[in-house]
């Protein structure tokens, strides 16, 4: 007798049912071994997404002495780290064998504010990471008379100085290894300090705007084109003055 494509069908499926359930069994006695075996104490912490902040300086923020760390305390760890300045997320996890992973996300710190005798990092959005404690390499620092709120800098003069910065360096990232530092001055003029190709210092006048950048750039090509020595570049008129 011939069987049907119907109870063809049925015999596989009755035969492929035996085999997915002993695999599915085995995967759960697996888990079993895995997740039901006594939970090792931590033993070791290991570190992910670190990069201006390191290890010592998260365990100080977090009351632990970095020589010695007493980690049985971990579990309040993520809710406090998601308070620090530094750190946009962080998730800790725990494996069975002892191992306590932290995975931190970072806040990038875009400028350095001077305001005073005080020195902020801050990232793209102006939220203060750090007072005094500059972490982030090779940033440029941006000087003058701003308001200094709570967790971040406060005021359109700042909000509109960043900006024009950010584009200027988009559109000209030669500048940025170049820049040292920019001044606001009181009197309404911006005046910049340059570290290569030697350190000079940049008249630019009361606007600061993507065709000052143009210039600055422009400048210093011909200057090391053309071998021009000087100790400073004044580009508030039409062409440049080399001192």
């Amino acid at each position: 007798m011939v069987d049907t494509p119907q109870e063809i069908k049925e015999k596989r499926f009755g035969r492929v049912v035996p085999i997915l359930l002993v695999v599915l069994g085995l995967l759960a006695l697996g888990l079993v071994f895995r997740w039901g075996r006594p939970v090792k104490p931590v033993v070791r912490v290991e570190w992910e997404g670190l990069v201006a902040l390191s290890p010592p300086e998260v365990f100080r923020y977090l009351g632990v002495d970095p020589e010695n760390p007493k980690i049985g305390d971990w579990k309040d760890w993520e809710k406090l780290l998601s308070g620090h300045p530094r750190i946009r997320k962080v998730r800790i996890t725990r494996d069975p064998d002892g191992f306590l992973k932290i995975n931190v996300q970072e806040k990038v710190a875009e400028f350095v504010i001077h305001v005073g005798s005080s020195l902020y990092e801050v990232d793209e959005d102006l939220e203060i990471l750090s007072r005094d404690r500059v972490l982030a390499n090779h940033l440029i620092v941006i000087s003058g008379q701003f308001t200094v709120g709570e967790k971040k800098l406060e005021g359109r003069q700042i909000f509109d100085i960043t900006k024009e910065m950010r584009h200027a360096l988009s559109s000209y990232p030669a500048l940025k290894s170049r820049i040292s530092e920019l001044v606001s001055e009181r009197d309404g003029n911006y005046t910049m300090y340059l570290k290569s190709p030697n350190s000079m210092k940049v008249y630019l006048g009361d606007k600061l705007e993507l065709n000052v950048f143009r210039k600055l750039y422009a400048s210093l090509a011909y200057m090391e084109a053309e071998s021009v020595k000087a100790v400073s570049i004044d580009l508030r008129g039409e062409d440049a003055v080399y001192h």
